[in-house]
């Protein structure tokens, strides 16, 4: 019998961001479904657990130390996953910073740079460093990166973290065109686009936005972390080797006009 196309065998994963939340839930989602993964944040003990809790379920998974916004950093990470595991067949982008819930008038030169740099400059670096080695080798791959529903959606109060989601799609598509054809085994590119998500990102949210949120979501609440990561593992298989340069939104319905069912 072959192999199903929604498996992960064979593959070796790193997952960014990986100590909690949405990140947490596709590294033990992907490593169930089959693949090695290494998992990194920048709290040691968080991914520590996580690795440990993913062996305990019987997969296979490595903790490493990763800040994503030291750039310099990232090529020593890349060399040590690849000596450790095996070199690398998919990357997913999940670290990151959650808004600050300020109007866009009161946003310092300071809050935005600190976003910009591990929401977008690093999330860049990342995977441009994660391709480049696959481009050397002559292997392909698949990168997914999470972005969110403010990409496209305005998003009162989160103005410079919306901008640093369009950014990554925008990045996103550009590299899914450049490295589709013309290497020799192509490296596919996608998004998963969450609305609202009940992690630690979303905990600060005072309730009357909470509730606004939940309003103008078709299901009437917030997501999951584990309904996302069933997108990103998607995505790193096979039966998504058709998809690249694609947007996939997990939202609820956010933004959908519904009624009160009484």
């Amino acid at each position: 019998m072959s192999q199903s196309p929604f498996s992960l065998d064979g593959q070796v994963v790193l997952v960014s961001g990986a100590g909690r939340g949405i990140g947490r839930a596709a590294a033990e989602l992907i490593a169930q479904m089959g693949a090695k993964v290494a998992i990194t944040a920048r709290t040691v003990s968080q991914v520590e657990e996580v690795a440990q809790d993913i062996r305990d379920n019987g997969a296979q998974a490595w903790a490493f130390r990763a800040d994503v916004a030291a750039i310099d950093d990232h090529e020593s990470l890349l060399d040590d996953v690849e000596e450790t595991i095996g070199p690398l067949t998919g990357l997913v982008n999940v670290a990151g910073i959650s808004p600050i819930l300020q109007r866009g008038e009161r946003i310092t030169a300071d809050d935005y740079d600190h976003i910009q740099n591990i929401n977008q400059r690093g999330t860049f670096f990342l995977t441009r460093n994660f391709a480049a080695r696959l481009i050397d080798a002559e292997r392909g791959g698949s990168i997914v990166t999470i972005s969110s529903v403010g990409a496209e959606t305005g998003l009162p109060r989160q103005a410079a973290y919306s901008m640093t989601r369009a950014a990554v799609e925008a990045m996103t598509k550009t590299l899914a065109a450049e490295w589709a054809h013309s290497l020799k085994a192509p490296i596919r590119a996608n998004c998963v686009a969450p609305a609202f998500i009940d992690t630690p990102l979303t905990e600060p949210m005072p309730g009357w936005y909470r509730e606004r949120v939940e309003a103008h979501t078709a299901m009437r609440r917030l997501g999951a972390d584990d309904e996302v990561a069933g997108a990103v593992a998607f995505l790193l298989s096979d039966a998504a080797s058709y998809i690249t340069g694609t947007v996939v939104p997990v939202t609820g319905g956010y933004g959908l006009w519904s009624l009160d069912p009484r």
